[in-house]
């Protein structure tokens, strides 16, 4: 039936056939389903009198037509084709104004003559009016942010906000202006023909928008900045939402430009930088936002140029200073210097870091480590000594430096209202822009964001076909080839570790050795070089008959060929590189079935190859020999670990290996274990290192792993804050009275569990407050008067709190010259890593190494302090040769670790001087003898109290049942299920001590050891570590009993320790303060255990003291009446009864009298109150 109604399309009909009145009108549906529809017409049974009075007839309904080319072809109003008309003619503007800015560009002044002349450009332009509350100086205030709110009727084109002039697009802002205008007085004609051609040209106005949008994104390109808005995943688009811009700078300041005089060979090098050229778009970007991102690849030079800029630009006015922060203390120092050097002044250009600084009263540029300006936050959270802050290197993730943006996020806003503002500079070499741009880190509006032009040189990335299974193996072969087949310049090589350095160093010196020959004329020149070829044949040319018969003969015709065959050689080395460079592929094809074979010797006049190694545990003499120019006639070959990859420029560089790994501490913030493993860098680490080829000229890098893998690596490497523990970190936010850490307004929020665990150890500690909320009720947690103390420390609070203890005890210089030790990495060299040229050398080196820290140890009761006697005798004993780095070798010390120990010493030394008030002042000696038994043994418990969450037990392996294996000297640590076991290197590895507290635990291979090990007593935990002490119920067969030493009533109860409940001694504990409490003391007060002298009339009380434990108690009129006198006035101890007895002499005489037969009641009232014997 289906098929057959729609073989025959029914004709549409344009009204009521009059004819047929009687039947049913059929009213079509108009849509878009053709036949289907057709044979499905809605059939309404109409009223055949209402059909028969209406006169008119029903419109006949429209067909199926392309509506959108209707509303295409309408007809449009005036207004609508003006503004079309000026759409066009932009268009065809734009189209030309290339050519004429390239016409224009042959008549253009030089920028010297420019700097002479005067703008008029916009000496007539219009000032738009606006209404000042206040009165301020018109020369100074600053252009608001154009806010454009999109309007409920007329969709206008989005506006880029923060979009300021440049020279090249202010006649493009006058007619944006000039239209904006034309639109307005359209507005009353439009809104006329609003209604009759609102649903026909809708469609145009959004092709009229998009176009507009179109133009202005495109204006907006050329200025190197763009912002971004958040909106909610849930918000719609089309309401009407206005953006909070962010607060506008003040207007009182005015600053004052400062005209530098540079040498023309550092303005040349100023020039030659890429960012040199935005200077006036950054410092109007600055000028005009409190806050600014400026990413810049690297070799842009913003480190070095901004903070100038701004010292230009009048940001020091008024004694005020620039602040720059560094992650690093040598890039730093570094930086301070160039700045200075290329300013001028370097008076004027300052370095502050952790243990040294140059500030003076002339500075008015800072560079600083992170640390350094967290520290001073503590005290002067608004900055007021600066106007400018710039975070640099943020990229790097370091854990402060994620921590002050969070900070300067809500101070800049701030300081933006006062006089004087602080602006917000963050600047990096790659960044993951969207942890910086969102609302939580800055809720005023989104920062501004800067985009630098590119590294200096191009640089041409080489991946390898295909991933080589040994990355060293591959490093070696690729620097031979690098070194024995292109051009000259210098090649940088990235590896994982210290140990990987050292072993390819020794490899390409072997392979390239740099020998010294002492010529005729006494000038040592390298041999092989281009110098010594040249004294060569200057000798052969002017040898004489006697001494060409004592050297056997002149030059070889083989020398002279091979000479010659390095002449050609040279001439086309650059031809054959830039095959090599094309084909790398093919080449690489093979490579791996290469890797096998043994190398071909180099060539005969092959270059020596000048080696260096570079790490962070190097000394900074050897660092800075990278920055020296390499011996004439050498290549320079640098080795290197991660600390190249930003903020040093090692000059010469052409060639960059990376072996594509890194060696990484992984950290467990719940548990503490740490470990070292080798992993795959980021793809932001693998661009930072291919750009230290591109800093001083065009230079390649050579990534060693394909493509593909590559495409695995992340994309940024995981933020320090989230792998590093929290203590210090939270109680520093705690003591600027940040309660929630949670919700501070990190970049990339750290895990709960992390800041959770923090704080429950600082609560443990006593360096926090457990308390509720007065209005909400909900526990929260503050900085107590201990913790306090400890954050006037550069310390984690673990060791501050053991040198708040020894200034207890006169125990501060040896807790000093501890904990200091104890907070630089690595002092001592590890055992395992001493290396010889054979195995019997470095055999004996261990046994050399491992004698002479026993020896320090000792043998009497001292000797249970364990690694850290080992730690406090490698100072003492590195003082005494000045730290002498030969003699510290010997000795397994490191030097540099000993300078940083030296160091930190004199700060906490001066720390403590400031902050203890004692009657003699600390002394830092450098010759401060071994502690004796006595201090060893109050040091080792003042590290059980400092280090209460790092104590270990060994566990027995007799007492454990079932069929699990023990392994021998196996302990147990509070945070983890796992054993762990006492490092081989230890002094207290053969002891075995059943209870132990430890440094840190490392994972080597699949065992996890304690590190700087240190016998503790069983017997102190109670009293020391009392917080992770766990009590039992009190032990029903005894009654409690009065401790004059606690001054309490105590009882017997079960202990343990730690979440694993390991069993300790019993101990007696004072009650709990409850009613029972307060029955034992008065029964203790009746018996004359509180108060000797109340013991005689102990034999005469009407009642035995005991009845105040009855049940029937209360029913006895005596009891109830010395129970309630001693709640009234709180009293259970002797110190707060003698207390009430100074006041009133009277206290508790009736109510103890009525326990007493009448007839002694004179008598004890004589006597009252009684005095203790």
């Amino acid at each position: 039936f289906r098929l057959a109604m729609s073989s025959k399309k029914p004709k549409r009909k344009s009204g009521v056939d009059k004819n047929s009145t009687s039947k049913a009108p059929i009213i079509e549906v108009d849509d878009e389903y053709g036949a289907w529809t057709g044979s499905n017409a809605l059939i309404i049974e109409p009223a055949a009198k209402k059909l028969k009075t209406e006169k008119k007839s029903v419109e006949k309904p429209p067909e199926r037509k392309n509506l959108v080319k209707e509303k295409r072809e309408a007809k449009v109003s005036k207004t609508k084709l003006k503004k079309l008309k000026q759409i066009a003619e932009k268009k065809k503007k734009k189209e030309t104004q290339e050519d004429l800015l390239a016409q224009l560009s042959q008549y253009r002044l030089d920028d010297k003559k420019l700097e002479v002349l005067a703008s008029t450009a916009h000496r007539q332009d219009k000032v738009k009016k606006s209404r000042v509350t206040e009165e301020v100086d018109a020369s100074v205030v600053q252009r608001p942010h154009k806010v454009k709110l999109r309007h409920t009727l007329h969709n206008k084109a989005a506006v880029q906000e923060n979009y300021y002039e440049t020279d090249s697009g202010s006649d493009e802002e006058e007619e944006e202006e000039e239209g904006e205008e034309e639109t307005t007085e359209a507005h009353e004609e439009e809104d006329e023909v609003r209604k009759e051609y609102e649903g026909e040209a809708e469609e145009e106005k959004e092709e009229v928008k998009e176009e507009k949008e179109i133009e202005k994104t495109e204006e907006a390109s050329k200025v190197t900045e763009y912002k971004r808005i958040d909106r909610p995943e849930d918000e719609d688009p089309d309401i009407q939402i206005p953006h909070v811009p962010a607060p506008t700078v003040s207007s009182g300041w005015k600053r004052i430009p400062v005209i530098v005089n540079r040498e023309e060979k550092i303005q040349e090098s100023r020039q030659n930088l890429p960012i040199f050229g935005e200077e006036q778009t950054i410092v109007e970007a600055i000028n005009e936002n409190v806050s600014v991102i400026v990413c810049g690849e690297t070799g842009s030079g913003k480190t070095t140029q901004i903070p100038q800029m701004l010292y230009e630009a009048g940001y020091c006015t008024e004694g005020k200073l620039i602040g720059v922060t560094e992650p690093r203390r040598v890039a730093a120092v570094s930086m301070a210097r160039r700045v200075g050097e290329e300013l001028g002044d370097t008076q004027a250009v300052s370095y502050q870091i952790r243990y040294e600084g140059t500030k003076n009263e002339k500075t008015k540029i800072l560079f600083m480590t992170d640390g350094v300006l967290m520290k001073e936050m503590s005290t002067d959270i608004s900055l007021s000594k600066y106007s400018v802050i710039v975070i640099d290197e943020a990229h790097e993730r370091s854990l402060y430096s994620d921590v002050l943006i969070g900070l300067l996020s809500r101070v800049a806003p701030m300081r933006a209202k006062t006089q004087i503002p602080l602006k917000l500079v963050i600047m990096s070499a790659t960044l993951r822009l969207d942890d910086f741009l969102r609302r939580r880190l800055f809720p005023a509006g989104p920062p501004r964001v800067l985009k630098a032009e590119a590294r200096q040189f191009p640089v041409t990335i080489h991946f390898d076909r295909k991933t080589p299974q040994d990355f060293m193996v591959a490093a070696f072969r690729k620097a031979c080839r690098i070194h024995e087949t292109l051009p000259e310049g210098g090649i940088l090589i990235f590896v994982p570790g210290q140990k990987d350095v050292q072993l390819l160093m020794k490899k390409l010196q072997e392979r390239y050795p740099v020998k010294y020959e002492e010529m005729r004329d006494g000038e040592k020149v390298v041999r092989g070089g281009k110098k010594w070829m040249k004294k060569k044949e200057e000798e052969a040319a002017t040898a004489t008959l006697e001494e060409l018969a004592r050297r056997g003969s002149g030059p070889s015709r083989r020398e002279e060929k091979e000479e010659e065959e390095e002449e050609t050689g040279r001439d086309g080395e650059e031809e054959g590189a830039d095959a090599w460079d094309g084909d790398e592929s093919e080449e690489e094809e093979g490579e791996g079935e290469e890797e096998a074979t043994p190398l071909a010797p180099p060539p005969p006049n092959c270059q020596p190859l000048f080696c260096l190694p570079l790490y962070s545990l190097l000394s900074s003499a050897e660092q800075r020999r990278v920055f020296d120019d390499p011996p004439e006639g050498t290549r320079l070959c640098v080795i290197a670990t991660n600390v190249a990859e930003t903020s040093l420029t090692i000059p010469g560089v052409k060639y960059v290996l990376d072996s594509g790994y890194e060696k990484r501490r992984l950290f467990d913030p719940v548990t503490g274990v740490s470990q070292f493993v080798v992993a795959r860098v980021s793809q932001a680490s693998a661009d930072q290192r291919a750009g230290r080829a591109g800093r001083t000229g065009p230079g390649h890098a050579y990534r060693l792993y394909s493509s593909a893998v590559f495409s695995e690596f992340s994309k940024f490497s995981r933020p320090e804050i989230m792998d590093k523990p929290a203590d210090q970190l939270v109680l520093q936010l705690k003591s600027m009275n940040i309660i929630k850490v949670v919700n501070f307004p990190f970049p990339s929020t750290p895990p709960c569990d992390s800041l959770e665990a923090a704080e429950k150890r600082l609560v443990l500690m006593g360096a926090l407050d457990v308390g509720k909320n007065a209005k909400t009720g909900e526990l929260q947690s503050r900085i107590s008067p201990l913790g306090k103390t400890l954050i006037t420390f550069p310390l984690s609070p673990s060791y501050a709190k053991i040198l708040a203890l020894a200034h207890q005890q006169n125990l501060l210089p040896f807790a000093i010259q501890l904990v200091s030790v104890l907070s630089v990495r690595e002092p001592l060299v590890a055992v395992s890593s001493l290396r010889g040229n054979n195995d019997e050398e470095t055999k004996g080196m261990m046994t050399t190494v491992l004698r002479q820290r026993r020896v320090w140890v000792g043998k009497g009761p001292s000797r249970r302090l364990g690694d850290l006697l080992v730690l406090m005798r490698a100072v003492t004993e590195s003082e005494k040769v000045q730290l002498d780095p030969v003699a510290c070798a010997k000795m397994g010390i490191r030097a540099k670790a000993m300078h940083e120990v030296r160091k930190l010493r004199v700060q906490l030394t001066n720390v403590v001087n400031t902050s203890f008030s004692s009657q003699a002042d600390a002394v830092c000696d450098q010759h401060l003898r071994p502690p004796n038994d006595r201090e060893a043994d109050l040091l080792r418990q003042m590290v059980c109290c400092g280090l209460a969450d790092r104590i270990a037990r060994r566990v027995d392996r007799s007492m454990v049942g079932g069929n699990e294996e023990i392994p021998k000297g196996a302990y147990q640590i509070q945070t983890l299920e796992d054993y762990v076991f006492i490092d081989v290197s230890s002094m207290l590895y053969k002891e075995e001590p059943d209870w132990v507290v430890f440094q840190e635990i490392v994972q080597i291979n699949e065992r996890k050891c304690m590190q700087s090990v240190s016998a503790v007593e069983g017997e102190w935990l109670l009293r020391l570590a009392e917080p992770f002490c766990h009590y039992g119920e009190a032990e029903k067969d005894e009654e409690p009993t009065f401790d004059s030493e606690q001054d309490a009533v105590v009882e017997s109860v079960s202990v343990s320790f730690g979440p694993h409940r390991w069993p300790l001694p019993k101990t007696r504990r004072p009650i709990p303060m409850n009613i029972l409490m307060y029955k034992h003391f008065a029964r203790l007060l009746l018996a004359g255990e509180i108060v000797s002298s109340l013991g005689e009339w102990t034999s005469s009380l009407l009642a035995p003291p005991s009845t105040m434990l009855k049940s029937w108690a209360k029913l006895q009129k005596r009891t109830d009446l010395l129970l309630n006198a001693l709640v009234e006035k709180d009293v259970h101890s002797r110190s707060r009864l003698m207390e009430i007895w100074e006041t009133d002499k009277s206290y508790l005489l009736d109510e103890y009298s009525a326990w007493l037969p009448e007839k002694m009641h004179d008598t004890v009232q004589v006597a009252w109150p009684p005095e203790e014997k």
